[in-house]
């Protein structure tokens, strides 16, 4: 693995794109103060993942971007590739080259990339972990890095020791497990507080489970009882709303007779009023006759009396208005003769206004016209102020273009100059480069002939070694689940025996009888599950037909099961049936249904147990049969008229009477019997895992020694594969170095020739450009007569301004001449339309008053004519009259009283009738209520019942001592009851099932943490082991090696490098003791700054040749060194050159000569850095250095 180039744009200083190869060995970066090589260091430090500005000479994250000049604009992007050559495969095994790039934008954001693929900084990290690269590595040495060194803590020191021995992969994966050991411990406090706090609702949720069983067993035996008094309540119900009906129906047909009577009254109560409506009606004719005439013979008597008035008021009215018409006729004569008068003055206004007028219309038209041609003066006036303004500015920008374009033409001359030099020089170099080429091509292929066929051994012992490998994984992990299943199948045989020595699954009675101590005790020949065994097959069947009877007790005699029996009531231990043997006698049964085919058996037959207990299993087992279905048992009891019992091997169980017994639960844990079973499985298993892990533990240890001689063999081939591939890669390197030094210095020479035609163009364009602009400066300052022209036009436009401000000041006195004229105007012909309104007016009041008087005239001629007589004689006609019409009122009246007595009659037996009816209906309305409410007290009833889950059918079978009453009492007792519990959650029994469930569960996951904790300790505790064991193996090499390069660097003297804590090395700190030569033994901090620096260099050095690095920057370490140390400094470098990559920013000549390959950085442009590859052959003929 070795740096290949290095490709910057926009990074500082390297605005263009900048591609820096490197070639094995040394190369030295040079140029003058502030050229930007430092950069360079930046950028490859920057690229690995620096991110402290400050580390890369800045102030903010922005200031590694390229922030432009006066001739370029700022970069919006900075960008770094580092391309490595990989065909080593040290970075992986997937490309021959890895490029890494960081790209990063002024907004801040920025990218990472592996091979153009976006990635982590940490993926960056992780990718260069082990190959002593990194931003904090040793790879990026510079002045302030070993100041940095010089004053760290002996801690920061050991670190630089710890990349040395690549284990930082190992730090990250102890990190990684610390982090883990720390989540593992939040879990485990998370889940102590859970279960805690589960704990403790575990408690309240018991408590409520409890009150829920009390509630359910309250709640049951109160629904009886609701039951009950809802069937009772609809029964009355029922019977009250049967006696309602009854006496509905009966008042019904009284309100129908009621109905009738009071139809034939309201008949004649009908005919009665319309005889006495018809007579009031013609009585009334009369009367109105009467009443008419009574009115008239008024009237006639009033109108007499008013004619004499009127005529009167008519002859004084005349009078009046006669004399009222000649004052009208004079004033309207006056008025007359003043209209005439004002019209003639209105007439000569409206000449006035219409002059003055005319006189406006011309003042405005003067005014307009002066105001036009001072526009076209302003116009013209602006145009050529701005056509000045342009001018000048032009003259300006042509005088500045001008000067720069000749300051052009003079750099383009020097840079033609410089490039062909420059170009003359590069061909030299190429043709000797060629040569170097094919000579280098002989000796590499004859060399990866060799590479080849040692590769191909190699992985064909790679691959057996694989094969072997992944073979002894596969039988490794077949041991592991043989022995994970082992260990859990002996777990659980181990728990059964537990189990079994302390008897559980039976009752506590049992228990008790069987774990005694008594004298009796050894008479207890055992339980009934503990002395026979049973197939699987029928292990179902058993367990069923045994039911409660497997935890009956054998005892040898009745006196023993009699002291056993007083021993349980003395220790209240609970109830068990014993089986003495000397009294159990059963008989099997024999009957013909044993033939049948679907019998397989009596219960007795289908287990094993010792012959002495013969008689107790004939007693439990010898009468029940054993059938393979539940079909088969149904028809085997039909036909033997349910005479038998029964039981099918899924458990379904039929007695004796057509009883039948069957469905399933769910099994907490294992029975009695099938743990037995279990247990003959559990040993046969562990037999075979034992021998299967046996055999695979001698294939194991068959397969560790066939991969010990093949690893020992790989190794040998390995070597030799290093070797040859080394010399390989050496010569390819040469190659590869001497190939691109080719095409970089062919491409460098044809860009040269480029660059001085692109020159030599651009200074025909400039000459172009300088007669052009040289031309347009004559013009522009030889305008004359322009500022004679601006002259007059500003004469021009003053007169009109003051021309314009008379005008206009003329037309404002006109106009408020013709705004006085107007108005006087309308006010004349305002007055003189009211005079000749109020003229008309007066004519018509005249005219009218004239013909009223003409009247008054005629109607008083009229009365004084019309005879008095006439009206005399017509009241005495009337009178007459009037006096008959009373004689026949008197009659009429004694009628209307017999008819009026014949209706109150009738309308007070109709008020009797009406009153009954009401008291019926109201009767009929409490009825109606009545049966409502009764017929909604059933349906409540039967609704309580429904809500129950009563049929009416099923509450009148409710069996209930007592009386209602008593119900009742019952009732309100249990009610009471349940509302003393309180509030009842249905649910709670489940949630305290599911609570206990979870609490078992949290308790397996803790344990689970537990062991998970513990193994990540043991793995940091083996990594520690590993780390300090290499880092103790690194610190002995390096001291060694160390106290040699010191030794060689200072001619001598001692350096050696000190643990202060050897017992715990990887928390230790690191010193340094040195002793120059001819000096006292000191520490490092306390030698003079040159030794200080050399002493540094001399660590690196002792680092690389443990553990050579891919490359190696080293910015101006050497600039603190005499001449004599840069001599050594320089030759020690070029030595380590072989096996390492150098790249060394450097002003010292010395360094210079011992570098392979000199990059020259240069500005050409201000603020903007050019590279330049020159031959050294090239730099050492120079003796004035300079670029």
């Amino acid at each position: 693995m070795q740096l290949l180039r290095l490709e910057m744009k926009g990074f500082k200083s390297f605005a263009d794109k900048t591609v820096v190869s490197f070639s094995p060995g040394m190369t030295g970066i040079v140029g003058p103060n502030g050229s930007g090589k430092s950069n360079i260091t930046d950028a490859i430090r920057w690229v690995l993942g620096e991110s402290n500005v400050r580390h890369l000479r800045g102030q903010k994250a922005e200031d590694i971007i390229f922030s432009g000049t006066e001739a370029r604009r700022p970069h919006n992007t900075a960008e770094v590739n580092l391309i490595f050559d990989n065909s080593d495969g040290t970075l992986g095994k997937e490309l021959a080259e890895v490029v890494i790039t960081r790209r990063m934008y002024r907004n801040g954001e920025s990218e990472f990339q592996i091979n153009k693929r976006n990635c982590r900084l940490k993926d960056i990290h992780l990718l260069l972990a082990d190959t002593g690269l990194g931003k904090d590595s040793m790879a990026i040495i510079g002045q302030n890095r070993i100041d940095a060194i010089l004053n760290s803590k002996p801690e920061e020191r050991r670190l630089i020791f710890e990349d040395v021995a690549g284990i930082s992969r190992f730090k990250m994966n102890k990190e990684d497990a610390i982090r883990r050991i720390n989540s593992t411990d939040r879990n485990m406090e998370r889940l102590d507080d859970v279960m805690s706090t589960l704990g403790d609702q575990l408690v309240e949720l018991e408590a409520k489970a409890n009150v829920t069983r009390e509630y359910n067993t309250l709640s049951q035996d109160k629904r009886s009882y609701d039951g009950a008094i809802a069937f009772h309540e609809y029964k009355t119900a029922d019977r009250l709303f049967t006696r309602q009906e009854n006496e509905n129906l009966s008042y019904l047909r009284e309100q129908e007779e009621l109905e009738t009577s009071l139809d034939t009254i309201q008949e004649t109560y009908k005919t009665t009023q319309n005889e006495l409506q018809s007579f009031r009606e013609t009585h009334r004719s009369m009367e109105d006759e009467y009443a008419t005439l009574q009115g008239k013979l008024g009237e006639l008597t009033g109108q007499i009396e008013v004619a004499r008035l009127k005529e009167a008021n008519m002859v004084e009215e005349l009078k009046g208005g006669e004399e009222q018409l000649r004052t009208w006729k004079e004033e309207l004569k006056v008025k007359a003769q003043q209209y005439d008068c004002d019209l003639t003055s209105l007439k000569d206004q409206e000449s006035n206004l219409t002059s003055i007028g005319q006189d406006v219309k011309q003042a405005e038209s003067n005014l307009q016209s002066t105001r036009d041609s001072l526009s076209q003066v302003k116009a013209n006036l602006d145009g050529m102020r701005i056509a000045e303004q342009h001018a000048h500015e032009r003259h300006i920008r042509v005088v500045r273009e001008l000067e720069e374009a000749r300051h052009q033409l003079a750099r383009a001359e020097e840079l033609e100059t410089q490039k062909k030099d420059d170009a003359q020089r590069l061909k030299a170099t190429l043709q000797d480069i060629k040569q170097s080429v094919e000579e280098t091509q002989g000796q590499l292929e004859a060399q990866q002939q060799v590479v080849s066929k040692v590769e191909e051994a190699l992985e064909i012992a790679r691959q057996s070694l694989q094969q072997l490998e992944d073979t002894r994984r596969q039988k490794n992990q077949e041991l592991v689940e043989v022995q994970r299943t082992l260990q859990a199948k002996e777990g659980r045989l181990e728990l059964l025996h537990s189990w079994e020595e302390l008897h559980e699954g039976y009752l506590e009675g049992t228990k008790n009888v069987l774990q005694a101590k008594e004298t009796w005790s050894s008479h207890i020949r055992g339980a009934i599950g503990d002395v026979f065994t049973v197939e699987e097959k029928f292990l179902v069947a058993i367990e069923t037909a045994l039911g409660g009877a497997i935890h009956q007790v054998i005892t040898e005699t009745a006196k023993i099961a009699s002291e056993a029996v007083q021993y349980l009531k003395r220790t209240q231990g609970g109830r068990v049936t014993f089986l003495p043997m000397d009294m159990v006698r059963g008989k099997r049964l024999d009957h013909k249904a044993l033939t049948s085919p679907y019998v397989l058996g009596l219960g007795v037959d289908c287990i094993q147990f010792d012959t002495q207990y013969t008689g107790v299993f004939n007693q439990l087992l010898g009468r029940t049969l054993i059938v393979d279905t539940l079909d088969h048992g149904l028809a085997l009891q039909k036909e033997y008229h349910q005479q038998l019992r029964i039981v099918t091997l899924t458990g379904e169980q039929l007695q004796p009477g057509g009883a039948l017994t069957g469905g399933a639960t769910k099994r907490k844990k294992v029975s009695i019997l099938s743990r037995k079973e279990e247990q003959d499985t559990l040993q046969q298993d562990i037999h075979v895992l034992r021998d299967t892990a046996q055999v695979l533990q001698q294939t194991l240890q068959g397969l560790d020694k066939e991969i010990e001689a093949l690893t020992l063999s790989g190794k040998g081939l390995r070597q030799t594969y290093e070797q040859e591939e080394l010399q390989l890669r050496s010569l390819q390197q040469e190659q590869q170095r001497s190939q691109g030094e080719q095409i970089n210095l062919s491409g460098m020479v044809q860009t040269y020739h480029e660059e001085v035609q692109k020159v030599q163009d651009k200074q025909i364009t400039l000459g172009e450009n300088i007669k052009r602009l040289a031309d347009e400066l004559s013009q522009l300052e030889n305008r004359e007569g322009h500022q004679e022209q601006v002259t007059a036009l500003v004469a021009r436009e003053q007169t009109l301004q003051d021309l314009e401000r008379e005008q206009n000041e003329e037309l404002q006195e006109v106009r408020l001449r013709w705004e006085q004229s107007r108005l006087l105007l309308e006010q004349s012909k305002k007055e003189l339309a009211q005079l000749e309104q109020y003229i008309k007016d007066k004519e018509v009041n005249i005219a009218s008053l004239d013909r009223r008087l003409s009247q008054l005239g005629e109607d008083v001629i009229r009365l004084g004519c019309e005879p008095a007589l006439a009206l005399e004689s017509e009241k005495q006609a009337i009178e007459k009259r009037v006096a008959a019409i009373g004689e026949a009122r008197k009659g009429g009246q004694e009628k209307v009283r017999t008819w009026e007595l014949q209706l109150s009659q009738l309308q007070e037996e109709r008020n009797q009738q009406e009153q009954r009816q009401r008291i019926v209906q109201k009767k009929l309305v409490d009825l109606q209520e009545g049966l409502t409410k009764y017929q909604l007290q059933g349906e409540q009833a039967l609704e309580q019942l429904g809500a129950l889950g009563y049929t009416k059918q099923e509450a009148q079978n409710i069996q209930l001592g007592g009386s209602v009453h008593e119900w009742k009492q019952q009732q309100a007792n249990l009610a009471k009851q349940i509302e003393s519990l309180g509030a009842i959650n249905p649910n709670a029994i489940v949630e305290y099932e599911e609570a206990k469930e979870k609490l078992a569960f949290y308790h397996a996951q803790k344990e689970d943490l537990v062991i998970a904790k513990e193994q990540l300790e043991g793995v940091i505790a083996e990594i520690d082991g590993a780390m300090s064991e290499q880092l103790q193996g690194v610190l002995t090499e390096i001291r060694e090696k160390f106290q040699h390069v010191f030794s060689q660097l200072f001619g001598g003297g001692t350096a050696q490098i000190v643990v202060s804590n050897p017992e715990l090395i990887l928390e230790s700190g690191i010193d340094f003791y040195i002793q120059p030569p001819g000096k006292k033994r000191q520490q490092l901090s306390l030698l003079s700054g040159g030794e200080r620096a050399l002493t540094v260099i001399a660590l690196l050095f002792a680092l690389l040749d443990y553990r050579p690095a891919p490359f190696c920057v080293l910015d101006e370490v050497d600039a603190a060194l005499d001449d004599a140390n840069v001599e050594r400094f320089s030759q020690y470098l070029h030595n380590l050159g072989n096996a390492t990559q150098f790249i060394v920013v450097t002003h010292r000549k010395r360094t210079m000569e011992s570098a392979h390959v000199l990059q020259g950085v240069t500005m050409v442009e201000r603020g903007v850095s050019r590279l330049l590859t020159v031959a050294f052959d090239e730099v050492k003929e120079n003796d004035d250095y300079g670029i």
